[in-house]
């Protein structure tokens, strides 16, 4: 059985939800938020350019879910989750990045990421992908 909600229901489940953009590339950043701001009104964002940057912003603002890039400057994606992992269990993470190798995509869910979007299927799972895994703790 399928509940249809009105765009108000679904908009007052976002209100409390942040999420955290963690890229390094400028260009995408500003394109995932404005994708996610679309799909996702209710929500706050927050962005950061490398783990080392995320990190106060998970301990300051304990966002709900976190994207996360995989090749970063200085620590990458995968230690950075696991790190988060550690220290906020709740936080939830998924992985965007522009490698889909099989490698990573074991890495990222052995470290306790939620899920992986490639970046070559923003347009297409990105948005549903995060409606899932916002449905789960909502």
């Amino acid at each position: 059985m399928s509940i249809v909600r009105s765009a108000k229901e679904s908009q007052a489940d976002q209100e409390g939800v942040t999420i955290l953009v963690v890229e390094d590339h400028p260009g995408t950043r500003t394109a995932v938020v404005a994708l996610l701001g679309t799909a996702f009104p209710g929500c706050q964002f927050l962005e950061a350019d490398s783990a080392e940057s995320a990190f106060p912003l998970c301990e300051a603002k304990a966002p709900t879910l976190v994207i996360m890039d995989i090749a970063l400057p200085g620590m990458n994606g995968i230690q950075a989750t696991q790190r988060i992992k550690e220290l906020h269990p709740d936080t939830l993470v998924m992985m965007h990045s522009s490698s889909d190798q099989a490698i990573y995509r074991e890495e990222s869910m052995a470290v306790g990421a939620s899920a992986f979007v490639a970046k070559g299927r923003t347009s297409s799972e990105l948005v549903p992908v995060i409606a899932d895994l916002l449905r789960g703790v909502r």
